[in-house]
């Protein structure tokens, strides 16, 4: 009992230090605010769907969700080093400066490893998190970033993210774009299954589209 009591207590620390520095990062952008959090209900949505249809399942099976979920909230902690001049801009991005936002996913994942490294805690939860950071931009089809990695090569946390991620982009305001429907939104998650999306994954977002409306 001690020894569950004392993880439970490792969690809960790590969780509340992660939700500070996404608190952080949310506080630099307005027009995200929220988006974390709404990811993670998202996140939880989607898994429960996959469970229930079987999609993914040994997968699944083999990862502790409840850890899963607190990870995911460091999926997008690399943006801590995006200047302010980009992350908040109010026009569409330059190339140049498209190019810098696309270098958060490693640096993501870098900024998770040196917290390991230091502290010397390779927990279940950080390696969730680095996982949720360095592939969530991944594409199934290959074309996406850091690595260009293609469909199962993906870790499943960088293809579950990818859809949530771009859902709820989709659906929020920005200063350069109005919003999606959410409608509009699954559209153009479903039109792109198979390219951007895991297909198995996009066909349960589309199943139970109508719980993202919350």
């Amino acid at each position: 009992m001690q020894e569950t009591s004392d993880i439970d207590k490792t969690i809960k620390l790590q969780s509340e230090f992660i939700s500070a520095v996404t608190s952080i990062l949310e506080n630099r952008s307005k027009e995200t605010t929220g988006h974390i959090e709404r990811t993670v209900k998202y996140i939880k949505i989607l898994i429960n769907a996959m469970k229930e249809r079987k999609t993914y399942s040994n997968d699944l099976k083999e990862l502790d969700l409840d850890v899963l979920y607190y990870s995911a909230r460091f999926y997008d902690i690399g943006k801590i080093l995006i200047p302010d001049s980009i992350l908040n801009k109010h026009e569409k991005l330059t190339v140049n400066e498209f190019e810098i936002i696309k270098t958060h996913a490693l640096e993501g994942e870098k900024i998770i490893s040196q917290i390991i490294t230091q502290s010397g805690n390779d927990s279940l939860l950080l390696r969730y998190a680095k996982l949720f950071a360095g592939y969530h931009h991944e594409r199934w089809d290959g074309k996406g970033y850091p690595r260009r990695l293609d469909r199962l090569n993906i870790p499943i946390q960088g293809r579950i993210m990818s859809v949530i991620d771009v859902y709820d982009a989709l659906i929020s305001e920005r200063p350069y774009k109005k919003p999606f429907t959410p409608e509009e939104a699954v559209k153009i998650i479903i039109d792109s299954s198979g390219e951007m999306f895991d297909p198995l994954i996009a066909d349960v977002f589309f199943d139970i589209r109508e719980k993202f409306i919350i």
